[in-house]
This record gives C-alpha cells, structure tokens and sequence, in this order.
C-alpha cells in the first residue's frame, strides 16, 4: 500500500500545478517526470508520502490512545531523518526550526482548510474499530488542520479504505457511504483543477475513483484533472489498491525506478506489512 502511494505521488509530482499543455504533451505514463515546483528529482516521493509513513509508524508502535503530541513527535522524527523539500515552504522551514513536540504544538498554525490531513489518511482505513479508526482521523488532523475541512476530509479517505478493506460495498457506492458518514456533501463529477483545499481534494478523489476501473486510470485521471496532481493521485491510489473493482496495472517503471534509499522501496514495504 504504502510502495504504491509513494509511486503514485512520486509520478504525480512531475505535474503538479503544471500548465495543461505541460500535463497534454509530457504525462504519458512512462517515466518519471522532476518535480517542477520545488525541483523533486525523478522518481522521489514528496512530504505526502513522507507523512503518511509518520502515520503508518505511529500506528505500528503506538498501540494505545493519540495525542496530538505524539502526532507531532511521529511528524518531526520523520522529517529530520529525512528532510524533503516538497513541504510548503512555510512548513518546512518551521519543521526545519521545530526540535520538540511541545515546540511543534506550541507553535504551529494549525487552524489550515487545506488537505494536508487528508494527505496522509490512507494507513487509518486499516484500524479496524471505526470508532477508534475516525477518533485518530480527527486527532491527527487537528494537529496541523484543526478546521472542519481538515477533519472531515482526512476522516473521509479513512472511511473510503475501511469501506474497501470491510467489503461494506462495491465502487459505486463509495460517494453514498462517505457523505451519509460524515454528513458532508460531496462530488464525484469533477471537472475543475485540483486545489490544495481540503473538500475540494475529496471531492477530486471520489471522481477519479468513480470514473476508473484499474490503478493505471486512477494515476491517468488524477494528473489530468490537474492542480494538486500528487496529492490527489496518492490517495486515490491508496484507497484502489484495497478494491478488487480496480486492475492492479501500475506501469512497470513505477516500482523499478522508484527511489530506494533507506526510506525508500524496500523500507516501504517493510512498513506496510507490518500494517496488516
């Protein structure tokens, strides 16, 4: 799961608030692409990929109840380790200057309507208990997007792995069950470019779900959509990858050129099977 999130955001990150000239003549699903915005180089997975491994990790070794400190501890251990670029540049630099959960809650603004909780959401569909799996959705989210946007969309995505992995219904029923949980209205029609704003990335991954019958088309209509092409491209990838609805036919080149260094392929999926 996790291996195909990073390939996922990795490839659309290459497109990423690109020009839809740029996306027509180069997003050929064959190679990829540098990341134009922060210069990413091919084959890299961004802060998405990055954070819902903090997540993954936190969900492997802390058992017990969240808090928002032990969120934001899990968050800066994976940065320092391994400090990407691919943050806002707001965030990164205060990642770069934060030392300690206490700083980090401190100090963050943390009242954001954007979809970085939704970002890293995927992991938590695999808790099983759906109180428990919803309750570290919201706490997680609060820590950096404590708006009622942040919240509901990363308890969203979580709803839409837990549907998948608990067979509770085929595809098209995905956009129903979502919006009678979280008593939000969304979309599965979406024509516009992706935004980074919370409700409108759900509403961008129910489409690309919706409108696809293999992981190849999820990745194809999650960077033709354009915008926020990697976020919504590595959550819509991860929610597929648990529905037997969708063909497993990723590109070859996704795994073979994927970045492989310690927090690379192989690390992705150690973690991954320690998830499940």
């Amino acid at each position: 799961m996790l291996l195909v999130i990073a390939m996922a955001d990795a490839y659309g990150a290459g497109f990423e608030f690109t020009e839809d000239e740029y996306i027509k003549k180069n997003h050929c699903l064959t190679k990829y692409h540098q990341a134009p915005l922060d210069k990413t180089p091919a084959g890299c997975y961004t802060d998405d990929t990055q954070m819902s491994i903090a997540i993954s990790e936190l969900m492997v070794n802390e058992r017990g109840p969240w808090s928002e400190h032990l969120v934001a501890e899990y968050f800066l251990k994976a940065f320092k380790r391994d400090p990407r670029r691919s943050y806002s540049g707001d965030f990164y630099h205060f990642l770069l200057n934060t030392e300690t959960s206490t700083e980090f809650i401190e100090n963050i603004s943390s009242d954001s309507v954007r979809n970085g909780s939704a970002m890293r959401s995927v992991p938590l569909g695999l808790i099983k208990d759906k109180t428990e799996m919803l309750e570290k959705s919201r706490i997680q989210a609060q820590v950096t997007h404590n708006s009622y946007e942040g919240i509901v969309a990363s308890q969203s995505v979580a709803l839409a792995v837990y549907y998948f992995v608990n067979n509770l219904g085929k595809k098209a029923g995905l956009l129903d069950y979502i919006c009678q949980q979280t008593n939000e209205i969304f979309t599965n029609n979406k024509v516009t470019r992706t935004e980074c704003n919370a409700i409108d990335t759900i509403d961008a991954v129910l489409t690309v779900l919706s409108q696809s019958s293999s992981l190849k088309e999820v990745l194809d209509k999650s960077v033709n959509l354009g915008g926020d092409t990697d976020s919504v491209a590595s959550i819509a990838c991860g929610i597929a990858f648990f529905s037997d609805e969708y063909v497993k036919d990723l590109p070859p080149f996704l795994e073979q050129d994927i970045e492989n260094g310690p927090y690379g392929k192989d690390y992705l999926i150690r973690l991954s099977a320690k998830l499940t």
